[in-house]
């Protein structure tokens, strides 16, 4: 049967050759498609894809067949297939019928008769029986050998510059479309076009493109951009520029943008092929961004590309839907955080196309709308100051402008005085209702007065821009000026709106009939007017700027709004909440107060039926939190915090009960006030915490940051002797818990530091090495596979804080080695163990600590060591005041015979390094000078010193203080004689007294140094001035001093 149907296509094949003609004019086809600017309507959504293709005829010349045949190329291109488009192949030529089969063998022996036949001299019935297969492949057959057999059919027709419907090209296009996939497609419409390219002189670069328009599909998109490309490409050659009768148009790029549009896609498929351009991930803003550049690169030249209206808002819509898109791979991450940035400057370059006169492409309401939620739903940090551009370049073209607009009353307060072209409430708000409207030719030259559509900004923009501001990472008191100036501008914008409703007639005429009247809360809702959303965000951006006195008022205003009726600003849960937040981050006492206010009124609230301010589980934990943060000037509020909670365990709501947050904002409320019960009622409420989970509320499940809390509060209680001990003991209990498998709880590195340094301040002289086994514990969880817990500078620190307090005589050995080990970590490449100022400091006091003969000679080979990696490029080890302050101090608890020669060259290095001394760092080195034995020269040597640094420290602008007098006396009564040195001692004793530095400490120095008859003699007293204290001496001597209360030996020390 297969067999007298293929005869019956010969015989009609000659019959129709008898007839037929041969074309050999200039163009390959005697009719071709033509296209007319169709109007349609367009869609009132967002994304708006469709446009008109418009296009002419596409007329070919003949040139000379080249030597190499295009076909040879293909067939070897063909034949080298992958193994699995070979499998593919196999599959589907067993899956073929009979008929199919002797199709394709037919097709084969055709081919293999046609291919050693020059390009051009193929007979007509041949030419005619390859159309024929083409067809019935088309029709009939949707396989990929077959596909394969159908393209490399048209490509031999196009060689023989066959008429374009005998190639049938658009149904070949559309069949290739749904048997092809991905790159494979593009490959093998990129060869096609190659064939005209070869074989005509102008090739229907239009055509094709807008036959793979209509495929809508990602990969005919990527095809046809290809081949626009290229012939843009071609077009623009300097050594060899292309002619063409028909060139591109804004209409064909839009015609591509459409397909990408009604695709679903956004990204080019790969193929052998490349674009020679890449502006942007998302397809059609990529090509959009070309068309641009050419046309900036040209303007007169190619003016006939220039985006348009449709151009841009398909860019747009398309990066808008690529913005929903989520993606594990980080530069897609990247990629989502520019969108908002692209799509603002689309609309900035549509904007500065409109003020060059081209008012067609102005923007619309709905472009406004989509680049302004593409830009809340941005996470870039700019995206607030282009929100507040775009919002700002809206309210301009209304008439407003922002920055003229208000100023400061009376009172302070803002006021606003908007004038607003009330013309623009005729105009109409989007492209769809311009293009019904008509009258293109005339908005197009520029007549219009005004802005062509109704771009007064409503309510949604608003709250928009201000979410965008709120989310910001910089929000201050500037932010919440603009914030509110906005605010107050949508209250005129809708009273604008709202009078031109009631003064509609045809409206009110309308609702009469219908006796009705108009509902202003209806008209709000659609207008400009601020609502419920508008003063929550505007509470938040009072709460990140700090402004708690400033939200209250916001929320005062709220409440006034809706008790006078108007219902679209009734404040809400969220108002609360937001308003408990911005006091949480207020500090001073009033704040606990303040938010448990808050919490009554919106309890009372709710029990009068308001079920929308009902506190929740946020309500609770924030006022929690809050009371936590003021306990240090309100030690009532740990009694609160508990009273809250126990109100939340007796709800039955399971969103309102306690969760492990909210006991953990508990234990901080106790912790921060200081108060004895602390550590016992955190371990309290972690036992509770376990009790609550085991009963059934999973919400109570203890975790790491609950026992990290608790070990805080163990570490800082005054109130439990050997608090080290309890907090390691906690620590056991939570390490056990982890080893049992529950790995919530899996201690953290913060968890041993907390406990390293409440040894660390323990008055236990092992100390030192309890801390460094908390040490070695991280480091042996670390290497089981607890990555948390890994050891840290901070745990280094620490460890060696706890030695430099010990006080035993290895403190500065066992620091050393702990160094050593860091710098070793450091240098294979573990900069979280790297060694910092702090660090070395703490092994140098650890070697005083130690007092080891050596331990000076230890304190200067480190600070030397610092100064060596400072000058090799570590900052973090260049030695600070505090350096210098303490190797001075080594100096100062040394026996060297001439430490007063070693603190003057640490005291010149500190200055040489840029390192500027302090008060300490004065009274540090007149102690050591002042401990100088030897003899009168040498001790005479150490007090000139003194005096030229007390001399210093008061020419540099530093006060002495209650250290500096008595290491100045110590001085002057270790190194002067009574007798020889009296005037000295007596101007020594006068600038003490002038500066009114007598203090209990060193009256009691002075008085065992001078005789008493010196005394008596300052004093002009005649009894004994050994019974004498410091509350004796004339006020003028102790004016600059803290003295105290005078105690009364009379009375008894009362039992606390």
């Amino acid at each position: 049967m297969m067999q007298s149907k293929l005869s019956y296509i010969r015989k009609a094949l000659r019959l129709s050759a008898t007839a037929g003609r041969r074309y050999s004019s200039a163009s390959p086809c005697s009719i071709l498609p033509r296209h007319r600017i169709i109007r349609r309507r367009w869609p009132t959504s967002v994304e708006r894809c469709c446009s008109p293709l418009i296009t002419t005829n596409d007329s070919y010349r003949f040139i000379s067949i080249p030597t190499t045949s295009f076909l040879d190329r293909t067939d070897n291109e063909t034949n080298s297939t992958t193994t699995e488009t070979a499998q593919i192949q196999i599959q589907n030529d067993q899956a073929l019928n009979n008929e199919q089969q002797d199709l394709l063998q037919y097709t084969q022996s055709l081919l293999r008769e046609v291919k050693e036949i020059p390009a051009g001299e193929l007979s007509q019935t041949q030419i005619s029986e390859m159309s024929s297969c083409i067809e019935q492949y088309i029709s009939e057959v949707h396989s990929y050998v077959c596909a394969e057999q159908a393209h490399a059919l048209l490509l031999r027709l196009i060689m023989e510059r066959t008429a374009w419907q005998r190639l049938h090209v658009e149904g070949a296009i559309r069949y290739f479309d749904n048997v092809y996939s991905g790159g494979t497609f593009v490959d093998r419409m990129m060869s096609i076009t190659t064939a005209f390219e070869e074989a005509y002189d102008e090739t229907p670069y239009k055509s094709i493109i807008s036959l793979l328009c209509n495929c809508f599909s990602a990969h005919a998109s990527t095809a046809a951009e290809l081949i626009l490309d290229r012939f843009e490409t071609r077009l623009q050659d300097e050594n060899n520029p292309l002619y063409h009768s028909n060139l591109p148009t804004v209409e064909t790029y839009n015609a591509i943008l459409t397909s990408w549009a009604k695709s679903g896609r956004r990204r080019h498929v790969k193929s052998s092929s490349s674009l020679s351009y890449s502006h942007h991930p998302n397809a059609p803003s990529n090509l959009v961004s070309q068309m641009l550049q050419l046309y900036n690169e040209n303007p007169s030249e190619m003016e006939r590309i220039r985006p348009d209206f449709l151009s841009f808002n398909t860019a747009i819509a398309s990066l808008t839907r690529d913005q929903h898109f989520r993606s594990n791979n980080a530069d897609d991450n990247t990629y989502r955080r520019t969108i908002g940035k692209v799509c603002f400057d689309h609309l900035q370059t549509m904007m500065l196309f409109y003020r060059q006169d081209n008012h067609a492409i102005a923007p619309d309401l709905i472009t406004f709308s989509t680049v302004m939620m593409t830009l809340g739903r941005g996470k870039d940090r700019d995206d607030a100051s282009r929100a507040m551009q775009l919002l700002d370049e809206m309210l301009h073209l209304c008439g407003v402008d922002v920055k003229k607009v208000g100023g400061v009353g009376n009172d302070g307060s803002l006021t606003i005085s908007v004038v607003l072209n009330t013309a623009l409430f005729d105009q109409p708000t989007t492209f769809t209702e311009l293009y019904e409207e008509g009258d293109f030719d005339e908005i197009n030259q520029g007549s219009s007065k005004q802005y062509i559509y109704n771009v007064i900004p409503r309510n949604k923009h608003f709250n928009v821009a201000l979410a965008i501001m709120a989310q910001s990472r910089k929000v201050n008191s500037n932010t919440l000026e603009q914030a509110r100036r906005y605010v107050d501008i949508m209250e005129q914008l809708g009273q604008y709106e709202s009078q031109k409703m009631l003064d509609n007639p045809p409206v009110n005429e309308e609702l009469s009939d219908k006796g009705l009247e108009m509902d202003i809360s209806i008209i709000s809702a659609s207008s400009s007017k601020p609502d419920t959303i508008t003063f929550n965000t505007l509470l938040k951006i009072a709460a990140k700027a700090g402004e708690p006195v400033v939200a209250d008022e916001i929320f005062e205003e709220m409440m006034t709004k809706y008790s006078e009726g108007n219902l679209q600003v009734k404040p809400d849960r969220v108002s609360f909440n937001t308003l408990l937040l911005a006091w949480s981050k207020a500090k001073g006492a009033n704040a606990g107060k303040r938010v448990t206010e808050l919490l009554e009124t919106m309890q009372k609230m709710a029990d009068n039926g308001d079920e929308d301010v009902r506190p929740d589980h946020v309500s609770m934990t924030t006022v929690i939190n809050t009371l936590a943060m003021s306990a240090k000037k309100n030690r009532s509020n740990p009694k609160q915090a508990e009273s809250i909670i126990s109100r939340m365990e007796d709800n039955k709501e399971a969103a309102l009960r306690p969760d492990v947050v909210t006991y953990t904002a508990v234990m901080k409320c106790w912790m921060e006030c200081g108060s004895l019960r602390a550590a016992g009622r955190a371990v309290e409420i972690i036992d509770k915490l376990h009790q609550r989970y085991e009963d059934g509320y999973l919400e109570c499940k203890p975790d790491t940051l609950a026992y990290n809390v608790a070990l805080n509060a163990i570490a800082k209680s005054r109130a439990i002797e050997g608090g080290a001990e309890h907090a390691e003991a906690l620590l056991e209990r939570m390490q056990d818990r982890y080893m049992s498998g529950d790995n919530d709880v899996a201690p953290s590195a913060r968890s041993f530091v907390t406990v390293m340094n409440a040894w660390a301040r323990s008055k236990d002289p092992n100390r030192g090495k309890h801390a460094e086994k908390l040490l070695l514990q991280m480091h042996e969880l670390h290497g089981a596979g607890l990555d948390n817990v890994a050891p840290n500078t901070v745990a280094y620190s620490t460890c060696i804080f706890a030695w430099s307090k010990s006080g035993q005589s290895n403190a500065g050995s066992r620091a050393q080695k702990l160094l050593k080990e860091m710098e070793r970590y450091r240098s294979e490449g573990m900069d979280d163990m790297k060694p910092n100022v702090f660090i070395y400091t703490n092994v140098m006091e650890a070697w005083i600590a130690s007092r080891q003969p050596d331990s000076l000679d230890k304190v200067e080979a480190i600070l030397e060591h610092m100064i060596e990696q400072s000058n090799a490029g570590d900052r973090d080890s260049a030695p600070n005041t505090t350096t210098f302050n303490v190797v001075l101090k080594a100096i100062r608890h040394s026996s060297h015979p001439e430490m007063h020669d070693k603190a003057e060259q640490v005291l010149y290095c500190m200055k040489k390094t840029g390192v500027k001394p302090n008060i300490i760092t004065y009274n540090t080195f007149m102690g050591a000078c002042a401990r100088v034995e030897g003899n009168e020269e040498t001790r005479r040597r150490a007090f000139s010193l003194v005096l030229a640094a007390f001399s210093e420290l008061q020419a540099v602008g530093l006060r002495p203080d209650g250290y500096t007098w008595p290491a100045i006396w110590q001085a002057c009564q270790c190194h002067l004689d009574i007798n020889a040195d009296l005037p000295k001692i007596n101007s020594l004793f006068d600038i003490t007294v002038k500066n009114g530095a007598f203090n209990e400490l060193l009256f009691n120095s002075v008085r065992g140094f001078l005789p008493p008859s010196y005394l008596q003699k300052k004093l002009n007293r005649k009894d004994d001035v050994r019974t004498l204290t410091v509350h004796d001496l004339p006020a003028e001597w102790t004016r600059n001093v803290k003295l105290g209360r005078v105690k009364d030996p009379t009375k008894k020390k009362s039992k606390a």
